[in-house]
């Protein structure tokens, strides 16, 4: 019996083969980003060589390695290898 306004326990089942994972990573890093660099942006001043991660838009996975997964992005509207290192 459902209450008004409730939602069932039914709309509550997700299939784990129907949630694209990567996709929600990739959305929940370029978040953290942008939070993160507003954050540096009020500590200390960029240095020559960072970017604004704000404007990195992560596209798909190019490869994978040990310490490393390299993803084809934009940057500013332009084409760029973008590496994620792992330590």
């Amino acid at each position: 019996m459902k209450g008004n306004g409730s939602i069932s326990g039914k709309d509550m089942i997700f299939r784990a083969d129907q949630i694209d994972l990567k996709s929600l990573d990739m959305q929940l890093e370029k978040h953290l980003s942008r939070v993160w660099s507003r954050n540096i942006k009020k500590q200390r001043p960029a240095e020559e060589w960072e970017i604004d991660l704000a404007k990195l838009d992560l596209r798909n996975v190019i490869a994978h390695g040990t310490y490393v997964t390299i993803y084809r992005a934009t940057y500013d509207n332009q084409d760029v290898a973008a590496l994620k290192i792992m330590l």
